[in-house]
């Protein structure tokens, strides 16, 4: 009767903990061997015409790391169509080089803006050694690198991850989030706004803001916390 008892009490602890705690979900997976598991429900594409994925680019800022014994280079950009006006709040070219040989091109017809003295209403300059994106170790192989957009027409930002490891790098998620804050211990935890909030003529909220969280998982990834529908 006292393991039964015992199960029973356990099993609501489950249950209450897992309602407090919400369900999470793995935004993607590392390999064994250093191979990205992409979601593909996780990536949502850019709006881009064709004129965007063809026209030039030139490049505005370069910046170096490593993950693991893998040397990484980052280069943004700016669209050529777009003139010089943006250079001050961001960029929307994204291109990421290992050991020299291209891993990656992103391109947007919005902007990326910098994590701090640029476009974002939070200077998120305390989590980053660069302006160009947060990173999130997740191992001792394996980097996350958070860019974040800046709101177009009423619409939520692009967040962008994007994941290098000792053997590539590749996006692993693109969703209208913006950042709203972050935590470090116990796990990196985002604080993320997936709803922006309307007034009405009158200056009454009418649509609150809705937000959710991205965070470590401890295992090497990260994961998305489900949002009740």
């Amino acid at each position: 009767m006292n393991k039964l008892l015992v199960l029973a009490v356990l099993s609501m602890c489950t249950l209450f903990c897992n309602a407090q705690n919400g369900t999470y979900e793995d935004i993607f997976d590392v390999s064994s061997d250093g191979s990205i598991n992409k979601v593909s429900f996780m990536i949502d594409d850019f709006d881009l015409s064709q004129t965007v994925k063809d026209v030039e680019y030139k490049t505005t800022f370069s910046h170096n790391f490593t993950v693991g014994t893998a040397s990484y280079t980052l280069k943004t950009g700016i669209l050529k169509d777009w003139g010089d006006g943006i250079f001050s709040r961001g960029f929307n070219v994204i291109s990421l080089y290992k050991d020299g040989r291209t891993e990656l091109i992103l391109k947007q017809p919005e902007i990326w803006t910098y994590v701090y003295s640029g476009g974002s209403a939070i200077d998120f300059r305390d989590y980053t050694d660069n302006q160009f994106f947060i990173p999130i170790k997740l191992s001792s192989k394996s980097l996350a690198m958070v860019f974040l957009g800046w709101p177009y027409g009423g619409d939520m930002p692009y967040m962008t991850i994007v994941v290098a490891t000792e053997k590539e790098a590749n996006i692993v998620f693109n969703k209208r989030m913006g950042l709203d804050s972050i935590k470090t211990y116990p796990l990196y935890t985002m604080k993320v706004q997936t709803v922006l909030e309307e007034y009405d003529s009158c200056g009454k909220l009418c649509t609150p803001p809705v937000f959710t969280e991205i965070k470590a998982s401890g295992y090497g990834t990260l994961q998305l916390k489900k949002q009740q529908q």
